[in-house]
């Protein structure tokens, strides 16, 4: 008989497999393990994996992106000596997330 695994030290054998060079016949003899077992733990844990539904996601940085209508005039902003040509059309948020950073 063999040696009982966790479904933990399953998929850390079933990542291994994965990342390795090995079709899934030679990691499992290499590593001794019933290639019937190892396939079937393989599909339990998959179909788990899946019918969740759920991914882990993150947030990585928060970003605004405008994007400027072509304009025929120009606005012109003087904060502090600083002369800004800001195309008409430009959303009032950025510009005062703008003016609030030059402050």
């Amino acid at each position: 008989m063999g040696k009982r695994r966790t479904n933990q030290e399953w998929q850390t054998l079933i990542a291994q497999s994965e990342s390795s060079s090995l079709s899934a016949l030679a990691f499992c003899k290499r590593n001794e393990l019933n290639p019937s077992t190892f396939y079937a733990k393989r599909q339990q844990l998959n179909k788990n994996e899946v019918s969740l539904g759920f991914v882990q996601a993150e947030v990585v940085e928060k970003t605004m992106k405008y994007q400027a209508q072509i304009a025929t005039a120009n606005m012109t902003l003087l904060i502090n000596d600083v002369e800004l040509s800001i195309p008409q059309g430009t959303p009032a948020a950025y510009l005062a997330e703008l003016i609030g950073a030059l402050s």
